[in-house]
Order: C-alpha cells, then sequence, then structure tokens
C-alpha cells in the first residue's frame, strides 16, 4: 500500500512538474479572466514614448479592462530571447507578445511545440513577417492612412503655404508615407481652393531622391535638410521613418529663436519710430499700453489715426511658427529634452497599442486565433491608428480643418477612402 502511495506521488508530481515546463498545458476558451495570464517580452528598456513603452502602457489597459493577470519582462538581447519566452511558458502564460521583429523566429519556432498557447507579435509598420501557425497572431499598422490625414493637417495650419516631408531610408514604407501626406496636402487645395485662393505646395519628392536621407542619418544630415526647407519657405515638417533624430527637431526650435528676435527687433524699431514727440498737444497723448497710433492719409485727405505693430512678443506669440509632424511615438513626449521646453510638435502619426492588446487578449481568451485571420493590420477600420493631440498647438489648427480631418478619417474608417 505505501508503494503504492508513493508511486501515485511520484505520478501528480511528475504532473506538476510538466505544468511547469508548460509544454502543453494552457487551456482553450478561458470563461475566468484571473485565469488568463497575458506576458510581454521587449528587448532593451521603455523609453518614454517608445514603441516598447506604449505596449507595457498597452498591457495595464488590457489587465485594467479585462481583469486578466499580466506578466512584463525585459529581454537584454536578442540572444536571450528564446529564454526568456522558455519563463514565460514555465509561468504559466495562456497568451505571449513579442514586441519588435527580434520576436518573430522565436514566437514562431515556440508555437510549434506548445499548440494550446497563444503567441502574437506586435510589429513596426512595413513588416514582412507572416503567421505561420493558427495560434500566433501577428499584428502591424498601416500608418499611412494617418499620413494623410497629417498632410490635411498641415496644409490647413500652414502659413507660408509651403509643407515639406523627409525620410530615411527610400524604400516602400517611406513612399507610402510621403505619398500619402502628399495626397492629403491636395485633399485640402482641392476642398479649401477658392477662385483666389493658392494652393499649399508640398514639398514632397515621394519617388525622387532629394528627401531621402539613407539608412543611417544622423543629426548633421537633419539639421542641413530642415535648415535648407526652412529657408525655401516651408513651415510644417513631416519627419518620416528614419528621420526621428533630435537633429531636425533643434533645427526648428534654432529657426524659430530666430524668427523670434526678428519679429521683437522689428517691433522695438516700430515702437521708436512711432513715439517721437510732436508739438502739438493732441498728439501728444499717451497710446494704450502695447500698442502705438500712426496716421495715414485717406481719399478725402483727412488723417486717421490706426494701431501700429504691437510693440511686445513673446515666445507664445511665436509658437506655431515653424512645426514638425512625428512618426510613430509621440514627439511631444519623446523630444521634449532635444528642445529643452516643449517640442515644435504639431502632432504625431501613432498606433494605439492599447486597442491592439485588448483585442488579442479577447480573441485568445475565446481561442479565436485560429478562425480569424492571424494576420492583422492596424488602420482605420479597426481604431488602431490615429494622430495624437495638437496640445499647445490646438489654438493654431483652424476649426475647419479640424471637423474635415474628422471627416477624412471616418472614411478611412468606413472604407470610401482607400489609397
Amino acid at each position: 500500500m505505501k508503494t503504492l502511495r508513493r508511486l501515485l506521488a511520484s505520478f501528480f508530481a511528475g504532473l506538476a512538474l510538466a505544468g511547469c515546463a508548460g509544454t502543453n498545458v494552457a487551456p482553450s476558451g478561458y470563461t475566468n479572466a484571473a485565469d488568463f495570464r497575458t506576458c510581454l517580452l521587449t528587448v532593451g528598456k521603455g523609453e518614454l514614448g517608445s514603441i516598447n513603452e506604449g505596449a507595457l502602457k498597452a498591457l495595464e489597459d488590457g489587465k485594467k479592462r479585462l481583469g486578466v493577470a499580466v506578466r512584463a519582462d525585459t529581454v537584454k538581447s536578442a540572444d536571450k530571447i528564446e529564454e526568456a519566452i522558455k519563463r514565460d511558458i514555465s509561468a504559466n502564460c495562456s497568451l505571449i507578445v513579442g514586441v519588435g521583429e527580434a520576436f518573430v523566429s522565436q514566437v514562431m519556432n515556440q508555437s510549434k511545440y506548445h499548440r494550446s498557447r497563444h503567441f502574437a507579435l506586435l510589429l513596426p509598420p512595413g513588416s514582412k513577417a507572416q503567421a505561420s501557425r493558427d495560434n500566433v497572431a501577428v499584428v502591424s499598422y498601416d500608418l499611412s492612412q494617418s499620413a494623410y490625414v497629417a498632410g490635411f493637417v498641415a496644409a490647413g495650419t500652414s502659413a507660408s503655404g509651403q509643407v515639406a516631408a523627409i525620410a530615411g531610408a527610400k524604400n516602400e514604407l517611406n513612399q507610402a508615407l510621403l505619398s500619402a501626406f502628399a495626397q492629403g496636402v491636395a485633399r485640402y487645395n482641392a476642398e479649401q481652393l477658392s477662385e483666389d485662393a493658392k494652393a499649399v505646395k508640398a514639398n514632397v519628392n515621394t519617388f525622387g531622391s532629394g528627401l531621402y536621407l539613407g539608412d543611417k542619418v544622423d543629426d548633421a544630415q537633419l539639421t542641413s535638410q530642415v535648415e535648407t526647407l526652412v529657408k525655401q519657405g516651408s513651415d510644417v515638417i513631416f519627419f518620416a521613418q528614419g528621420a526621428q533624430g533630435g537633429g531636425g527637431i533643434k533645427a526648428i526650435v534654432k529657426a524659430n529663436q530666430e524668427k523670434l528676435k526678428t519679429a521683437q527687433e522689428a517691433a522695438e524699431a516700430a515702437k521708436t519710430t512711432v513715439s517721437s514727440p510732436s508739438s502739438s498737444p493732441e498728439s501728444s497723448a499717451s497710446p494704450s499700453e502695447g500698442e502705438h497710433s500712426s496716421a495715414i492719409p485717406t481719399e478725402s485727405g483727412i488723417p486717421v489715426a490706426t494701431p501700429s505693430v504691437t510693440t511686445s512678443i513673446s515666445q507664445s506669440d511665436a509658437l506655431g511658427t515653424i512645426t514638425a509632424i512625428w512618426y510613430l511615438t509621440n514627439g511631444h513626449e519623446t523630444q521634449t529634452k532635444v528642445a529643452g521646453s516643449k517640442p515644435p510638435i504639431l502632432t504625431s502619426i501613432v498606433p494605439d497599442l492599447s486597442q491592439a492588446m485588448i483585442s488579442l487578449i479577447e480573441d485568445a481568451r475565446k481561442d479565436k486565433f485560429a478562425t480569424n485571420s492571424t494576420q492583422i493590420l492596424g488602420s482605420y477600420k479597426n481604431g488602431w491608428v490615429g494622430l495624437s493631440p495638437f496640445y499647445e498647438y490646438d489654438s493654431t489648427v483652424p476649426n475647419e480643418v479640424k471637423k474635415m480631418a474628422k471627416t477624412i478619417e471616418e472614411e478611412f474608417r468606413q472604407e470610401t477612402l482607400k489609397l
């Protein structure tokens, strides 16, 4: 009898160890959310505004909204990914999500041996990875739709009548982004132009080589290119994939400071001109603070006093002189240190990782990876892409432009507009 009890104990202990090893123990069709554990793996730290940070926030959003257990782990290098996935399997993770293309090979490999678990890959736009198993979901994003909307907003916000776009490598992704941005500018011209209105010019070399800076872009290149675009008259610049270096933002900050200085000097010169004393008692009356009066002749020959240039120009008055449109991450967050204060970011083209994470968890809990498409493209249709807020630049974007931008987004959502 004792021998039988020892054999049974050994048998059940072996089962427990097998469960810890996680060979194939995740149940399908979870009814209790607390029994479902979502595990997230990233390479490197989650810097402010980065995709890794966005994925970590999305994981917490999934936990709060769906009540599932979560676990996050940072992998120091790509050669540690297999070990990290195995740790998550041993921890009985129901859904294992890898962020970035470094995870593709190992996730595909591990999914073969753990078929009742679910795996997912959150990949950057333009990724070519394909789901090879029905328990793997591959998520990427079509941000060209957002680039189109951004082009419309840029054109509607530009004071100079000229906008531009620059990118890193000349590849299919950047060509799609720059083309969409230019189409958005064209849409603004078509919607807004009256007989006497001038079209907004888009300095966007979609298929040429002038605005592609190469595979590896340094700050010096960005600075030089932005300085050139500013001199040519562009006051809204879209930084596409590969052009998100700090050199571009620094160049915009410098250009805005120079414009502010010039405006202040002009205001001071005007103040000196209009403050000269007159022998007439009537003309010696002091104008109101912040403005000065000057007299101009009318058709009747009678001088009429009119307010001249404002003599006090602050940084807030110069806000929005030249702005950037950022790509993939929220530039308002990521470029604060570079700019030294509030960065000159009009808006950013970003994926909504929280919506993707929540959808992945819900499908995995219901074991729908096998029945639904496991190749998922984030777009306006599923609500996984969009523009970030305008923040302090909100007042510089006309209300009509905001309303029309919402209309365009709905067209993408309903698929009545396609690129």
